[in-house]
């Protein structure tokens, strides 16, 4: 593995900031030796507040995108923008070599060392500084080791198996030279460390204007239990998945009894989630999607890399999404939405959302007014978004409504590319929520007529997805039958099971996540034939190439880059992709 991080000679760069302007803003500050650096608190504080913004950095935010979406249904080339990127023109065709440039991981590395040195040194500062408590040197421990295992998971689920280390590596010198570890061992390892430290993590910050946004900004006790939720799910360990997400939502419950935000819960099956309905009895939509995805670090947000809203050039921004997804009429984007998807507003059969009542349809996708897909997001010069009732017959009239990924614009004479201050969004609660009703579906036998318990466990993850379904329908009355879903349309694990998927898709559509789903229901089955049946439908040009592509199980993990090959001898490539230099290699991914 190349040089990963030295210890001796970095400089701390300028931390991420949230719109309350000092959010993890640290001064710089150069390392001379260990000990002058390891003296208090504070010292460790930047170290922990550097990794996150380590991740902010384009190239692990482009990979988090790419390896956890790319590859699925959901995304294709769009025009002459791909022309310069042709890794990624590549990848989004299945023609992918251990010399395309995405497949480096540098980056998630770099992340993981600083972790590692947090952890093997912040007892040193306990020692120096008598203020430093147990209980603050505890919380950065599991902070630090939260953030390892959320870059291991991002690897494991990308790669399969991995390098696996938690020894600093603290000189040019040293290099990760050693055996990949297998999938299922790195994913034991990762859930045996959080459980060791969840519960010494910070449960919650003060809402100060410094701190205010670091409860969904930085991993608290709830994140933790978020990415044990998902990491159980992947172990098979169903009984703790659902244990790990009962505790993010009674949290989250709780925190929105103490906002008063217990608005209408009736259309959510109880659960604490944001209405989309701006007032109590109007016909305009959106005030989820404008807490969620304009303002950031909503009630719903769980953990979310924060980006400063109020501010121009001086701050870091959210450029990965500028150059995948565009953010301007005159601004075209790397990517767009596939047919598959974007035909759905035209379609009198829908593939993947259920109706035009949907209104997640319109958030995820900017359509023209001819109603032809354009791009996935919209520049957009406020801090609210409505939505209008479609019944009405003027909503698909409006021009450019998809905005999954807002562009805050402070002053138009910027460089787009520095204005986009969208919060990446790791873990939301609806994801929870759709995690555990994945793990309750896995629950249920596989007979054709349900037992009492499937019925159970059937019922109750019918309603996680009800509720979260029902909240994006944009129906100023949910009488009608068509207006949500119907329990008798699953009448067993096989069709439940398929509609968690299809639901998690319709949420969270270009976050990052819809491949992953398709690689864990992959391992699950034992075959790829889930994965391929959706993945073909993102192109019919290139869909008997890319069902051909991933007909094996190694296909659908990346290969190692050429280079991570050549520098640790120990690495054995994925047979998948033979030895990788099968094409040729232009450095595009950044």
């Amino acid at each position: 593995m190349k040089k990963l991080f030295n210890i001796l000679a970095i400089s701390l760069p300028l931390m991420m900031t949230s719109s309350c302007g000092d959010f993890l803003e640290v001064e710089p500050q150069n390392i001379i030796t260990i000990d002058q650096f390891w003296n208090e608190e504070s010292d460790v504080e930047s170290m922990v507040l550097g990794c996150y913004n380590r991740m902010q950095q384009g190239d692990v935010m482009r990979r988090m995108l790419v390896w956890g979406e790319f590859r699925s249904e959901n995304i294709v080339s769009f025009g002459p923008s791909i022309e310069k990127d042709r890794d990624l023109d590549r990848l989004l065709k299945e023609n992918i070599t251990a010399m395309n440039g995405y497949t480096t991981w540098t980056g998630f590395y770099d992340v993981i060392n600083r972790c590692n040195i947090i952890i093997e040194f912040a007892h040193k500062v306990a020692e120096n500084d008598p203020s430093y408590t147990e209980g603050e040197l505890k919380a950065h421990i599991a902070e630090a080791t939260a953030l390892r295992s959320l870059c291991y998971f991002y690897l494991i689920r990308t790669f399969r198996d991995v390098p696996y280390s938690e020894e600093a590596l603290l000189d040019d010198g040293q290099t990760l030279a050693q055996p990949a570890l297998p999938f299922a061992e790195v994913l034991k390892k990762l859930i045996a460390s959080l459980e060791a430290v969840k519960d010494d993590a910070v449960s919650r910050y003060p809402e100060t204007n410094t701190q205010k946004n670091y409860n969904s900004g930085r991993f608290t006790k709830v994140g933790i239990y978020a990415l044990l939720c998902e990491l159980y799910l992947w172990d098979k360990d169903y009984d703790n998945c659902i244990k790990m997400a009962d505790y993010v939502i009674e949290q989250k419950t709780i925190r929105a009894q103490e906002l008063d935000a217990t608005e209408d819960w009736t259309l959510t099956n109880g659960y604490p989630l944001i209405k989309s309905r701006k007032t109590a009895n109007g016909t305009t939509f959106g005030k989820a999607f404008t807490n969620i995805f304009v303002k950031g670090c909503s009630q719903e947000g769980i953990l979310e890399l924060v980006f400063d809203k109020n501010a121009g050039n001086s701050q870091i921004s959210n450029d990965p999404v500028h150059y995948f997804y565009g953010n301007a009429a005159d601004e075209a984007s790397y990517v767009r939405a596939s047919d598959y998807v974007g035909t759905d507003i035209k379609s009198s059969k829908p593939a993947v959302f259920l109706n035009k009542y949907d209104g997640r349809l319109y958030e995820n996708i900017r359509f023209s007014r001819g109603g032809d897909p354009v791009s996935i997001n919209k520049y957009v010069t406020s801090t609210e978004v409505s939505f209008g009732d479609p019944t009405t017959g003027t909503f698909y009239e409006k021009a450019y409504w998809g905005v999954k990924y807002p562009v805050h614009v402070d002053d138009k004479t910027h460089d787009k590319t520095s204005l986009n201050k969208s919060n990446f969004i790791i873990y939301r609660l609806t994801d929870i929520m759709l995690l555990k009703a994945e793990a309750l579906t896995q629950k249920m036998s596989d007979a054709d007529v349900m037992t009492d318990t499937d019925k159970a466990y059937r019922d109750k993850a019918f309603e996680l997805v009800n509720a979260v379904n029902k909240r994006s329908i944009l129906r100023t009355s949910f009488t009608s039958p068509t207006d949500t879903l119907q329990l008798s349309s699953f009448p067993n694990k096989s069709t439940i099971t398929d509609l968690v998927y299809d639901e998690r898709n319709r949420e969270l559509m270009f976050e990052g996540k819809r491949y992953f789903d398709l690689v864990r229901r992959s391992q699950r089955d034992g075959n790829t034939d889930y994965l391929r049946s959706k993945a073909k439908n993102k192109s019919v040009e290139n869909s008997s190439i890319v069902e051909s592509q991933l007909q094996r199980m190694d296909a659908i993990y990346w290969p190692y880059n050429l280079e991570e090959t050549r520098v640790n001898p120990y690495l054995v490539q994925n047979p998948a992709f033979g030895t990788g230099e099968s094409s040729s290699f232009d450095n595009a991914a950044k």
